[in-house]
């Protein structure tokens, strides 16, 4: 008789168990404060998480370098020149090409950025093949974005030929540097210019964005 009613006792308490935790998971879930707590916690892992992808995918920072605008040699293609720089022991001798320091110009890539000095990064994309769109923000079905901005060259008029980059729209400053033209390699915006350039679909004096992206 003790036996069944000690076995009563525990299926009665083992089903207020049971009824209790359900009726707080059920306010739990209709307390605004948890979700959002929930939400938080959710929101923060993911920042974490994306911070240490984009750590990983970028190899090197650096200075955006090149030959100057007003040469008439040099090279056309900007680099990313890295900070932790290893010297050999070669000294200067005779005739040698001259690399200068990239500069944005105009304010078109935001305010103050007239003259301030162009960062880099060199990266390790999501995927093996990497494509720049001009005339785009958005890759293509089947791609992967890896950043989109503003198409960038040099001006017209100036007697160094430069290669067309893509410039995050995201722009950011080195925080040293001569903020001055110092006969540097120019990152211009560029425009487009209706005519042999068939408008529309591009609109003419409008700048033309880019993408970069992976597959």
């Amino acid at each position: 008789m003790v036996s069944a009613f000690l076995c009563v006792t525990f299926l009665i308490l083992n089903i207020c168990s049971l009824f209790d935790a359900k009726t707080a998971k059920r306010l739990l879930l209709n307390d605004p404060d948890a979700l959002l707590h929930r939400m938080e916690m959710l929101e923060a892992k993911v920042q974490d998480l994306t911070r240490q992808l984009n750590e990983e995918k970028i190899n090197s920072h650096g200075q955006t370098a090149g030959t100057s605008y007003a040469a008439t040699g040099g090279s056309a293609n900007p680099l990313c020149m890295i900070h932790e720089v290893l010297w050999e022991n070669h000294q200067t001798e005779g005739n040698m090409a001259v690399l200068r320091g990239a500069e944005y110009q105009d304010n078109f890539w935001g305010t103050g950025s007239l003259d301030k000095d162009v960062p880099c990064a060199v990266c390790k994309p999501a995927h093996s093949s990497v494509l720049m769109i001009p005339g785009r923000n958005k890759c293509l079905p089947g791609w992967t974005e890896e950043y989109h901005g503003y198409l960038s060259g040099n001006l017209d008029g100036h007697k160094h030929t430069s290669t067309y980059i893509c410039v995050d729209e995201n722009v950011s400053f080195l925080d040293s540097g001569v903020e001055n033209n110092e006969y540097s390699y120019l990152i211009y915006g560029v425009k487009a210019q209706c005519g042999s350039l068939k408008c529309p679909p591009y609109v003419n004096g409008k700048p033309i964005t880019c993408v970069v992206c992976s597959q």
